[in-house]
Parts: C-alpha cells; sequence; structure tokens
C-alpha cells in the first residue's frame, strides 16, 4: 500500500515540477486558490554566517529575510548549527546569531548538536531571546522535554506542523560534561508520536531534522526516518528538511521532498506546499528546491521585502560594531600561516594528518601544564592532545586576511567554548583515545591516506610523538607512543602516570583519568601563547613546524612528489613568467611557469607552505591528506598563487 501512495505522490510530484513554479516567486497553478500554496524557506548549519559575501559565497540571512517578506504566505525555517561557528557568533556564545535571526523573522529553529557546544543553560537563554521556538522532540532533560516539540503555523487558511528532530549522535559529538541528564531519544520513535499527535490538527506535517545524509556518521538518516514510516504517518508527511552533513540534497524519498542546503550560508532552500481548493487534510502537492548564491541573489524582491532586508542588515551592522572592539584587536604579526581546521571546503586537515596549528596550540597547552605541575609540586612527563575536530581553521583565518593575527582569528579556530583540563592518565588509556582518532583506512601508491571518513578524534600532540599502520586493523593500527626523552610507552601499562593536558570534550574519554584542575577556556590559552611567543620575538609570531609527531609506519608515500600550481593575478587571469619560490620560508629560488601559468614544483613527501615573493599569498600542499595534490578545488584558502597588486 505504501508503495502505492508513492507512487502516486511521486506522480504529484512530477505534475508540481511540471506547474513550472519559478527559483523565487511561486507562480500558482490555475486549479489552486491563489493563497492556497505556502512556501518554506530554510537554512542549516549556517555556523554564524548570516552576513552576506559576495567574495565567499554567503549568501546570509538578509535574502531569506526578504524572500520570507516578498511571497506570500511563506516561512523561514533554520535546521540547526547557527549559533556556533564563525566569530560572530562564539563571541555572544550565539545570543548575537539568535538577535540577527529575530530581525530577520524567522518563524522556528531546530536545534542542532552545535547549539549544544556551550551547554543546555546557554542553549535555554538563546531559546528565550529567540522569538520564534527552537524545537528539539526528541532530546530530554532529566526525562523532560528540553524545547518545544513541534508547533503549528497557519498560511493560506492552512494548519502545517513541524517537528524538530535532533541527531542522537549529539550525545557523543558534544563535550559530555556539557550534556549533564540530557539524553537524546531514538528519532523515528519521536517522530512517530509526534506525527500521531498532529495529523488530525493540521492539514500537513514537516519534519525539520537536523540529522543529515551521512550513513557513517550517524544511527538515523533522513532518508532512513522515512523509510521507517508507515503508510498512514507518512501521508501526512509533505517534506522533510534537513542538516548536520554539510551536503546538498535535493531529492524525493518515497515521494517527500528532501532538502539540505550544505553549510555556511552557501545555498537557501525552499519547499512549496500546494493544497487543493477548499479541500482539507492531506491533500497537497509538494516540491523542493535548492537556490544556490546567484538563482538567491537574483530573485526579485518586494518593497517590504527591501525594508525587511535594510532592517536585518543594520541590525547585523550594530552587532558587528559591538563586536569590533573585541574580535579586530591585533595580538600579532604572523611569518606564515598555521595550518590546520578547514582548508579545503567540507575537509578538515587536522582530522588526517599532523598540522603547524596543531603543534602549536598542544605546544600552548602544555607550557601551561607544565607551569601547573611546576606551581603543583608534580614529576611526571607532562604531555598534550587536541582533538582534530578542535580545531576549526588555520591561522589566520581566510586566505586574504592580511599578516596581523586578530582576537577573533583565534575564536574563529576555538569556536567549541571548550575548557582546557589537567589529567592523570596512564599510557594504556593514552593508547586507546589515540586508536579512537585513527579512522585511515590504508595509502593508495602516491602515500594518499585513504580513510571512510575522516575523524574529530584524531589525535594532534605535544610531548610525544605517535606511529600508526594506516593500512593495520582498525583499534591496532597504533605502533609506538615515544615521548620526547625518548622512553617508549607500553600500551598495557595502567600504572605509569602521565600528567596530560587537553580540552574537556577529549578528557571524558580518559574514564580512569584523575582530573587535577583546569587551565581556562582553550581560546584564553591559544590567545595567552600567541602573545607570549611573539612577544619574544617583537610581536611577530614566528613558528616552525617539523611533521615529526605523527608517523607511519610501512609508509606508501614516494620520497617526492610533483605539484602544478598557477600563478594569476588579481583578475584571476592565468600570469605566465618567471617568479621567486620559497618553500617552507627557506630562500626564494628563481622558477618558470608553463603557458597557462603554471609551475611544477618537486616537493619531498609530506606537507609544504609555498610562496612566491610577488604573491599575496600562502599555499599548502600534502600528499598524505592530498591537500593541493588530489584535492585541489579553492576552500578557505586558494591553491593558486595570486600577484600582490604591484606585481609585475
Amino acid at each position: 500500500m505504501k508503495k502505492l501512495i508513492a507512487g502516486l505522490l511521486s506522480a504529484a510530484l512530477a505534475a508540481t515540477i511540471a506547474f513550472g513554479l519559478s527559483a523565487c516567486v511561486p507562480q500558482e497553478p490555475s486549479e489552486l486558490r491563489e493563497d492556497a500554496t505556502v512556501t518554506v524557506f530554510t537554512t542549516n548549519d549556517i555556523h554564524g554566517n548570516v552576513e552576506n559575501n559576495a567574495q565567499t559565497g554567503v549568501i546570509g540571512i538578509k535574502r531569506a529575510a526578504e524572500l520570507k517578506a516578498s511571497v506570500q504566505n511563506s516561512v523561514l525555517v533554520d535546521v540547526g548549527d547557527a549559533t556556533q561557528g564563525a566569530s560572530f557568533a562564539s563571541v555572544s556564545r550565539g545570543a548575537d546569531v539568535i538577535a540577527a535571526m529575530n530581525a530577520a523573522d524567522y518563524d522556528l529553529m531546530t536545534a542542532g548538536n552545535h547549539e549544544f557546544d556551550y551547554g543546555a543553560e546557554v542553549l535555554a537563554k538563546n531559546a528565550e531571546l529567540a522569538d520564534f521556538p527552537i524545537l528539539a522532540a526528541n532530546v530530554k532533560k532529566d526525562g523532560k522535554a528540553l524545547l518545544d516539540s513541534s508547533v503549528i503555523l497557519e498560511r493560506a487558511d492552512y494548519k502545517i506542523g513541524f517537528i524538530g528532530l535532533t541527531t542522537v549522535s549529539t550525545a557523543s559529538s558534544t563535550n559530555p560534561t556539557l550534556l549533564d541528564g540530557i539524553t537524546f531519544e531514538d528519532e523515528v520513535t519521536e517522530a512517530k508520536e509526534q506525527i500521531a499527535q498532529l495529523k488530525d490538527q493540521t492539514d500537513a506535517i514537516v519534519l525539520i531534522c537536523h540529522m543529515g545524509d551521512n550513513a557513517s556518521a550517524v544511527s538515523c538518516t533522513s532518508e532512513k526516518l522515512i523509510k521507517s514510516l508507515d503508510a498512514d504517518e507518512w501521508s501526512n508527511v509533505a517534506a522533510v528538511i534537513d542538516g548536520h552533513s554539510h551536503t546538498v540534497e535535493n531529492k524525493a524519498v518515497d515521494g517527500i521532498p528532501v532538502v539540505q542546503t550544505g553549510v555556511n550560508s552557501a545555498n537557501l532552500g525552499k519547499i512549496t506546499i500546494s493544497f487543493k481548493d477548499g479541500v482539507k487534510g492531506a491533500n497537497f502537492k509538494a516540491h523542493g528546491e535548492v537556490l544556490d548564491y546567484e538563482e538567491a541573489m537574483n530573485c526579485e524582491i518586494s518593497e517590504e521585502g527591501a525594508a525587511k532586508g535594510t532592517e536585518v542588515e543594520n541590525v547585523i551592522g550594530e552587532i558587528k560594531e559591538a563586536q569590533s572592539k573585541i574580535l579586530d584587536e591585533k595580538l600579532c604579526t604572523l611569518s606564515s600561516p598555521l595550518w590546520g581546521g578547514y582548508i579545503c571546503y567540507n575537509y578538515v586537515e587536522s582530522r588526517i594528518v599532523e598540522t603547524a596549528y596543531g603543534d602549536f596550540v598542544t605546544d600552548a597547552f602544555r607550557y601551561y601544564a607544565k607551569q601547573f605541575a611546576e606551581n603543583e609540586g608534580l614529576n611526571m612527563p607532562v604531555i598534550a592532545v587536541e582533538n582534530g575536530g578542535g580545531i576549526s581553521q588555520s591561522l589566520p583565518t581566510w586566505h586574504y586576511n592580511s599578516d596581523n593575527v586578530t582576537r577573533g582569528d583565534v575564536l574563529n579556530a576555538f569556536n567549541h567554548g571548550n575548557l582546557v583540563e589537567v589529567l592523570k592518565v596512564s599510557p594504556s588509556e593514552l593508547f586507546s583515545v589515540i586508536e579512537k582518532g585513527l579512522a585511515v583506512t590504508g595509502q593508495d601508491e602516491n602515500g594518499h591516506l585513504l580513510c571512510e571518513r575522516v575523524s574529530g578524534s584524531f589525535i594532534q600532540c605535544s610531548g610525544f610523538s605517535y606511529t600508526y599502520n594506516p593500512s593495520g586493523e582498525t583499534g591496532s593500527k597504533l605502533a609506538e607512543v615515544k615521548l620526547d626523552d625518548g622512553t617508549v610507552l607500553d600500551r598495557n601499562d595502567t600504572e605509569k602516570k602521565l600528567l596530560l593536558s587537553t580540552n574537556n570534550y577529549v578528557s571524558a574519554s580518559f574514564a580512569n583519568g584523575e582530573k587535577l584542575g583546569e587551565l581556562g577556556g582553550e581560546d584564553i590559552l591559544v590567545e595567552d601563547y600567541i602573545l607570549f611567543v611573539s612577544g619574544e620575538n617583537n610581536g611577530v609570531l614566528d613558528y616552525d613546524c617539523d611533521y615529526n609527531r605523527i608517523l607511519i609506519a610501512d609508509d606508501k608515500s614516494p620520497e617526492t612528489y610533483t605539484v602544478k600550481i598557477q600563478v594569476k593575478g588579481t583578475d584571476e587571469n592565468a600570469k605566465a613568467g618567471t617568479y621567486r619560490l620559497s618553500v617552507d620560508g627557506g630562500q626564494a629560488e628563481e622558477k618558470i611557469t608553463d603557458s597557462e601559468g603554471y609551475l611544477t614544483v618537486t616537493l619531498t613527501k609530506g606537507a609544504h607552505t609555498l610562496k612566491l615573493a610577488e604573491s599575496s599569498n600562502f599555499v599548502y600542499v600534502n600528499n598524505y591528506s592530498g591537500t593541493g595534490t588530489v584535492s585541489t578545488m579553492d576552500g578557505y584558502y586558494t591553491f593558486s598563487f595570486i600577484l600582490s597588486e604591484n606585481a609585475s
């Protein structure tokens, strides 16, 4: 029966598409009343990117607000992970994002996993600040609903129920010390209960799911949820709005549209629900779309929409002006980037290989842990670790930044609100935590590390090095852990004690670790260490990374590899010629491009930072991660040399 209904609704969807609904303002089919179409505009995983930026392709919430105000009977929805990420969000722990969303007239939101990064109390305060409900039907605190489960909105004389669901993986992906008393119930069970409650009160139901489409990362995807519904439940669901996996989804599952817009406001989602004239109760056609930057920005805006856009822009401007006194404060000058976090889009370098920022951050943790040990009279080896997922960006954050490092740069990289703790742990537990982060499954013939998926638990370290075999069995990849003094640790040793400094997300993995104290917030410690190190060098942060802390056994990488990097002008056109190239800050040597402006460079295996004397940016390449070799699409940093404006 369900397949039959699915086929009928698929046909209905095809008919909807045939109606020729535009990418912006709905054109009503002739058999429907003029006000019988409801349009739902959607955002997800904006991570504090609320402001339009043409250079980076960020649409921002101003355009979403303008469209909502321009289109009759419309709704504006966010599907989570809005209040954490960019410094616009982290400087106020999400409150400023909520203020901007209020100005944009959002109607509702689902709590994403990163809404919990500041703890349940902060989430509750942000929910109080919001002029719209924040939903999470399957999230309980001490057995009771933490947030609203659902909301019914009326548009065009039709009632639409919205049910919010948050992935149960939040319990393991968010700092557990911030989740005291909070449980994440099964998404399918809760969805069924909510549909049963709403179906007789509404004309259509929309599921707002911060779950995504990555079955290896979550136990329940939006597709699995749809396929778990019986025929009666399924027939009441008009659409699913998705989030969490940072992917672009625009598909139909059993005839139900599923839409997700990627990440960082790069796209805008749109669900069009058309009701039959005068007929109530599950008599609808639904159609999903994802508008890219150009499509969204080219939409026609009404006078009301333009006025709303101005209001949103003014509110964001006022917030940024207040924040700028904090974020724009210069900390130092940087001689070369500290690579880590995102370099390509949707790819975190520090989740798969050793990075310069990972080394620097763990050195900072270890430096302050040594001071703690001295003050407490503790005599044991001092080490530090940071999970790769804890480093969100490189330093500086953006590829066209000046060489000035600001407080905002640090906040952009450490935006989870974690605290740095000092623990007493055993070598056995250290082995287990490192093994947990080794998601690699081998190497190809060029040495590129293969992964089912990169792991946010991949360990960056200070005070020791470790060697692992990418092709080893899961749980047994780690070959050796060696302290800086040459001591090789025993994976079965539960007696020896190490003084470990790490964030309180990672510390929860050391179940038998003894907490000795706290050193402060991650961002504060990193900022203090930047000031300390640069202060000893006349305000210049000059940090060398030898990339010798995370080593590969039975390495399949050839001793050298070759990359081709194009030279471009500020007009983005290729510039052939002779240039001076330096590798890892070494002496610049003359290199000649081919006719298309490409320089061919042969490098020793591993990570390298390249710079033209004539260019305004650095280029990072690494044969192990594939960045600049396998992955060459520009992301947060560019993989071309961009000539300075005064370069010939």
